[in-house]
């Protein structure tokens, strides 16, 4: 995982920040004091670790695979809203 920040936010004037990123130039990490912003890549499931999550808590979520990739899908994409 790349834990390099990818923009700085700093100068909080009531309404909002100001930030600056790799766009203002090489020295963008240096120039101001804030706060390093992070990315971090999305976590995906393939459709085959959905179906063996499915296969190995059956009992609970019994449901054809179809149905759980879809209703895991939507359960990742809510999580990943927050």
């Amino acid at each position: 995982m790349n834990n390099e920040p990818v923009a700085i936010r700093y100068d909080f004037d009531g309404y909002g920040y100001q930030y600056m990123d790799s766009g203002s130039g090489s020295d963008w990490q240096s120039r101001v004091k804030g706060e390093p912003l992070y990315t971090h890549p999305v976590k995906e499931l393939t459709d085959e670790e959905i179906i063996k999550v499915n296969e190995d808590i059956g009992t609970c979520w019994d449901v054809p695979h179809r149905f759980a990739i879809q209703i895991a899908r939507a359960i990742l994409r809510k999580a990943q809203e927050k």
